[in-house]
C-alpha cells in the first residue's frame, strides 16, 4: 500500500480567485466556497481576509487612524453616533473630518427627504420641458424673456436634479467618492 501526501494548494487561479470572491461576496462561508472552487479551506480564508471587506464602510481604501480620547469626548462621540444614527466610530469620525473641511452631511432620514426633494425638482423639469413644447409648437406665446427664462431652466434642472442624484446615492454609499469630489474641487 502506497501512502500519498496531499499538499494543500495555496495559489488560486485567476479565475478560481474571482468566482471564491463572488461567492465570499454573495455571503458563500470559507468552507462553502472551498466546496465549490476546490481549493482547501484555510486559502479561501486568507482570500476573504485580503480581498473580500466585510462592511460597506470599508471599501473606502483608506488607512486606519487611531486616537486617544477622554473619558468625555467617548461620550460625545457615543452621542453623535446615536443623535445621527452611525453605525460604527469609523462612520461618526469620517463624517466629522468631512463636516470640519466644510461638507455637507446629511444623516439617512435627511438623504431620503433629498431624493423627495429630487423627484418633485424633476417633475418641475418636465413641466418646464412642457412649456417649452407648447411654445415650439405654437400653442402658447411666449415673450423674449420668458422664453429666455424658461430655456434656463430647462437647461438647469437637469443639472440639478443630476446632482442631487449623485448626493442622495453617494450617501448611501457613505459619500467617499462625493467627499473626494468635494476635496478636489476645494484645490481647484
Amino acid at each position: 500500500m502506497r501512502i500519498r501526501w496531499l499538499v494543500a494548494r495555496q495559489k488560486l487561479t485567476p479565475s478560481e480567485r474571482e468566482e471564491a470572491i463572488r461567492r465570499l461576496r454573495a455571503g458563500g462561508t470559507a468552507q462553502t466556497v472551498a466546496d465549490a472552487v476546490g481549493a482547501p479551506k484555510e486559502t479561501i480564508a486568507k482570500v476573504r481576509q485580503h480581498e473580500v471587506r466585510s462592511r460597506d464602510s470599508a471599501t473606502t481604501d483608506g488607512k486606519p487612524v487611531s486616537a486617544r480620547l477622554t473619558p468625555a469626548e467617548i461620550e460625545q462621540l457615543e452621542w453623535l453616533k446615536a443623535r445621527f444614527g452611525y453605525g460604527s466610530n469609523s462612520d461618526a469620525i469620517r463624517a466629522l473630518v468631512r463636516a470640519a473641511s466644510g461638507m455637507l452631511e446629511f444623516d439617512p432620514v435627511a438623504a431620503e427627504k433629498l431624493d423627495e426633494v429630487r423627484g418633485e425638482l424633476r417633475k418641475i423639469g418636465v413641466n418646464v420641458n412642457q412649456i417649452a413644447l407648447a411654445s415650439n409648437r405654437g400653442r402658447i406665446d411666449l415673450a423674449r424673456h420668458e422664453w429666455q427664462a424658461v430655456d434656463e431652466l430647462r437647461r438647469a434642472f437637469p443639472r440639478v436634479e443630476g446632482y442631487l442624484r449623485a448626493v442622495v446615492n453617494e450617501q448611501r454609499r457613505r459619500g467617499t467618492r462625493l467627499f473626494q469630489k468635494f476635496i478636489e474641487a476645494g484645490r481647484d
